[in-house]
């Protein structure tokens, strides 16, 4: 008998496309940490979530914030008026970074959102130094040139938007240039599963790749040329 769930399989709540205020494109939370971190494990409490993908585009920026300065430290978790016993069931909660992509794909007008969920054995230094830092955005040329490739970094992000409002007048309404870097910017999801799979002793059985059926996906127009798109 498993003695761990004697009762066999138990449903629970999960919600794994949180964002946070490091979610450049989707930030409705301010720049207030303290107050978005209250918040968040306030409801989770409420609501019984066992665990939580916390997302942001191209980066892991609001996962390394919530576990380095909150989730690792008592005290601040204190500070924001847990008690001991919230403290305690909040690291029972399952946090997993979900990391937000735009695919070199068109569906309709847009980009196809494309989401990799990593296992929380998975290190932060391993995500960014072996997956996000090799992974290249693809950056649209001149119709005479060849599209270039660049190192998915901020820097290479916020130049990239810098470029675009130059060039374009209606981008200058965006908040940054890191704003129009990340709205603008697509990476291959060909080149995220072969740096997932190439690298199996980092990442194989920790990871989900997921692409939201209820986005883009469902616009795709079977009877025409979108059928073979995806």
């Amino acid at each position: 008998m498993n003695k761990v769930y004697p009762k066999g399989s138990e449903w629970r709540k999960w919600d794994l496309h949180v964002h946070t205020p490091e979610s450049v494109l989707n930030n409705g939370f301010g720049a207030n940490w303290d107050e978005y971190v209250k918040q968040l494990f306030t409801k989770a409490l409420t609501h019984s979530i066992a665990a939580i993908g916390i997302t942001d585009y191209f980066t892991i920026e609001g996962y390394k914030k919530l576990k380095i300065e909150y989730l690792n430290n008592n005290n601040k978790l204190k500070e924001l008026e847990f008690s001991d016993d919230q403290i305690e069931r909040i690291h029972q909660i399952l946090i997993l970074p979900n990391i937000e992509f735009r695919l070199d794909k068109l569906v309709q007008d847009n980009r196809v959102n494309y989401h990799v969920i990593f296992s929380d054995d998975v290190s932060i230094a391993d995500i960014e130094e072996n997956f996000l830092q090799q992974l290249k955005i693809i950056v649209e040329g001149n119709p005479q040139q060849a599209a270039e490739r660049r190192a998915l970094t901020k820097n290479n992000l916020t130049t990239l938007g810098e470029r675009l409002q130059n060039e374009h007048a209606n981008f200058r309404e965006h908040p940054s240039h890191l704003y129009t870097g990340m709205m603008n910017a697509v990476v291959s999801d060909d080149e995220i599963s072969k740096l997932l799979l190439d690298q199996p002793s980092l990442y194989k059985g920790k990871y989900l790749i997921v692409t939201p059926s209820d986005e883009d996906l469902s616009d795709v127009e079977w009877n025409n040329q979108g059928h073979s798109e995806i």
